[in-house]
């Protein structure tokens, strides 16, 4: 059906509005979030809107939405011309590495190129219901509503200050709902579609909206009539008051006080360039106090090193063979390194001495006179270090100990430490057999046993209060700093040493080029994880913050007739790389995969239940909002198979009723059939519906069979339908 030159223009000016609408999302959103590039996404939304304005059939505007969205993620982040011979491998890089991530479940780890597509993506989505809602339904209210229910719930819990937004969107909201009001009206009443009779009615309404806002908005505000809710909100989870106040995210030195909420902070802090992703590692503090860490009293010696020297640590190198390098550029400069682990040497392009400080093994950075130096880049020399799975499994409990009065530290706890909190420990590492068992089944209890990560929604201990007994048993909600913290006691309890690492967590994955991939480290990627000593092997990092996996790398160098299998919790935490060298192995033995092995696997992936019924979810969506087009097409196919006779006419009249009626041009109250057939006809443009509807009325109504040509009537009644379709 062909749109009047005033249904088109009607249609423009609520794109207009709906555009102005959606960018009311869209910059708190890039705000929040530090995006950037906000003209881009805005390009994309006028795009979409302009294709769905003038009609594009389905599969040309998918072509160049799906163009629009490579050039962006090419444009934005290969830091290449888009057409340059670098585009296609850039693209085919990005989807291995997102594809990996995703299958390994590590969705922390999917690209800021990955997150920009899905998004556009989600834009696109919303794009198509805004045009069924003003095109089908002739509603928008609800889309307005939630509308201004965004802007008021980020103006009111976040940074973002959504007062002028939210006044704009009330007066764009309300005049599109009264321009869509308008119509609908009209279309009930049968009244005049003339461009002239609906500016009628459309510009006083139009004008008493701009008049009432303009007028609201200069008139005197009475104050707030209910206090503040945040507040309240913040003491009922343990965030009020305390004499500690809100803490923002990023490193600092002072952890003698633990807990809280954390404010967000984007700020950038470093870019590295890398062929691997690392965990950043800073120091280490090993005496826990009930609410926090500090330094303990021993003595304090250091180390010093010049450029590309050996840096000697307690922490495992890797082989020479594999060994590397990262460029770090750091945003703000600092009078310390940012170490990884496997670190060998560093190179600064200015003279620099390294202090090691062999209490923390936090490296400072000085001039030959003692004098801090703060630097902007250097370089640092690495070989990821490989532990071995056959020599882990070698731990016995009973080599701890063997360990000297140096670990002593490692394994302090206060005195006022509840006993519950050991004999948790002591209950999850039952029947474990070797040191490290017995670690990996700590590291593993956090992400089964109900506890929740969230930042603004973490306590303070009170007067006398053990910060890990609180998060164990009270709240289970917390951050970094409660996880980390609670698997070290529980892990020093039961006598393994375990230190306290402060630090980055990898950051944000950016461009990449020949193998080396860009990671931008923020404030809110502050860290902090475990270190626990494994007898025979020394040093390892454990990660059990929930959402977070770790960069250990383990070498699976396993006997394949071995009747030792890797706990559950453990394949979770393994990497990618070493679980699917395990996985080639157990390919190789033979084993064949039946239906407990899949649904041991599906228990063990929870995340795989939730994208299923999401995809579910997706696919009901897609099919109630195109069910105009694909019920009719199986009513089409069904009754071409069946003969036709009075009965299958009398049914597929009424199926022709009800495709109509989800078009919108629905049968009225107390309207005739030949007056309906006649509206039909006049809205598709055909002569088809008189016809039905005449025989219709005869099979109703006249007591004596008539003589119908069936076959023409279907022909008929089939038109109809892919003319609704169309």
């Amino acid at each position: 059906m062909k749109k009047s030159f005033g249904d088109f223009i009607e249609l423009t000016i609520a794109y207009i509005i709906i555009f102005f609408i959606l960018r009311e999302w869209l910059v708190p959103v890039m705000e929040l979030t530090n995006t950037g590039l906000l003209h881009l996404f805005l390009v994309f939304i006028g795009l979409s809107l302009a294709l769905s304005l003038f009609e594009v059939r389905p599969l040309l505007s998918g072509i160049v939405k799906i163009g629009y969205i490579l050039w962006f993620v090419v444009f934005a982040y290969s830091g290449n011309p888009v057409f340059s011979s670098e585009t296609m491998p850039f693209i085919f890089s990005e989807m291995k590495w997102n594809v990996t991530a995703i299958f390994s479940g590590d969705f922390g780890e999917v690209s800021d190129t990955f997150r920009t597509v899905l998004f556009l993506a989600l834009i696109w989505m919303l794009v198509y219901l805004i045009h069924h809602w003003i095109t089908v339904r002739m509603n928008i209210f609800y889309f307005f509503a939630l509308t201004v229910f965004f802007i008021a719930t980020l103006d009111t819990f976040s940074d973002y200050d959504g007062s002028v937004a939210i006044v704009k969107v009330v007066v764009l909201g309300l005049v599109m709902t009264g321009v869509l009001f308008v119509k609908r009206l009209l279309m009930k009443s049968d009244a005049s579609h003339d461009l002239l009779s609906k500016w009628k009615m459309l510009v006083p309404m139009v004008v008493m909206v701009v008049m009432v806002s303009l007028i609201a908005l200069f008139l005197p505000k009475a104050g707030p009539t209910w206090a503040d809710p945040v507040p309240f909100i913040k003491s009922v989870t343990g965030q009020g008051e305390s004499g500690v106040g809100e803490k923002t995210a990023g490193y600092g030195e002072d952890d003698s006080q633990l807990g809280g909420p954390f404010n967000g902070d984007n700020t950038l802090v470093f870019t590295a360039s890398s062929r691997d992703r690392h965990y950043w590692r800073i120091e280490t503090k090993d005496l826990y106090t009930s609410k926090g860490w500090v330094q303990s009293n021993a003595k304090v010696s250091a180390d010093s090193y010049l450029n590309n020297e050996f840096i000697q640590t307690t922490l495992q190198v890797g082989k020479p063979e594999n060994e590397q390098q990262i460029d770090m550029d750091l945003a703000i400069p600092l009078p310390f390194l940012i170490q990884t682990y496997g670190l060998k040497s560093v190179e600064a392009n200015e003279e620099t001495v390294y202090f090691k400080s062999n209490q923390t093994e936090k490296i400072l950075t000085k001039q030959y006179t003692g004098e801090d130096k703060a630097l902007l880049s250097y370089t640092l020399t690495y070989s990821e270090p490989e532990y071995s799975m056959q020599q882990l499994r070698m731990s016995d409990p009973s080599m701890l100990e063997t360990l000297n009065s140096s670990y002593d530290r490692f394994l302090q706890l206060p005195n006022s430490l509840p006993r519950r909190v050991q004999d948790l420990a002591i209950e999850l590492t039952e029947g474990k057999e070797t040191v490290y068992e017995k670690i990996k089944a700590i590291e593993g209890y956090f992400a089964r046993s109900g506890f929740a990560y969230d930042k603004r929604a973490a306590a303070i201990p009170g007067e006398g209060q053990d910060f890990v007994d609180q998060f164990l048993f009270d709240t289970k909600i917390g951050y970094c700093d409660h996880f980390s913290t609670s698997m070290i006691v529980m892990l020093r309890s039961i006598g393994i040493p375990a230190r306290w690492v402060k630090g980055f967590a990898p950051g944000n994955t950016g461009s990449q080029s020949d193998g080396v991939r860009e990671y931008r480290v923020t404030n809110d990627n502050a860290h902090s994880w475990v270190e626990a000593y494994v007898p025979g092997t020394g040093w390892m990092e454990f990660e059990p913050t929930i959402g977070f996996s770790g960069t250990v790398n383990i070498d699976y160098d396993l006997e394949l007739d071995t009747d030792l299998q890797e706990e559950p919790a453990q394949q979770e935490q393994a990497p990618k790389k070493p679980k699917a060298e395990q996985d080639t192995k157990k390919a190789t033995s033979g084993s064949s995969l039946n239906f407990k092995a899949v649904w041991t696997w599906l228990k063990e992936h929870p995340y795989v239940w939730v994208g299923f019924i999401l995809l579910v979810v997706i696919v009901l969506i897609i099919l109630f909002v195109q069910r105009k087009k694909w019920i009719p097409k199986m009513h089409v196919r069904s009754y071409r198979k069946k003969e036709a006779d009075w009965s299958t006419f009398d049914s597929s009249y009424h199926v022709l009723t009800k495709q109509l009626s989800r078009i919108g041009l629905r049968r009225k109250d107390g309207e005739t059939l030949r007056a309906f057939a006649e509206r039909v006809d006049a809205a598709l443009e055909t002569e088809e519906m008189k016809k039905l509807t005449s025989v219709y009325e005869q099979h109703i109504y006249s007591k004596q069979p008539q003589d119908v040509d069936f076959a023409k009537l279907k022909e008929s009644w089939e038109y109809l339908i892919n003319r609704t379709i169309g």
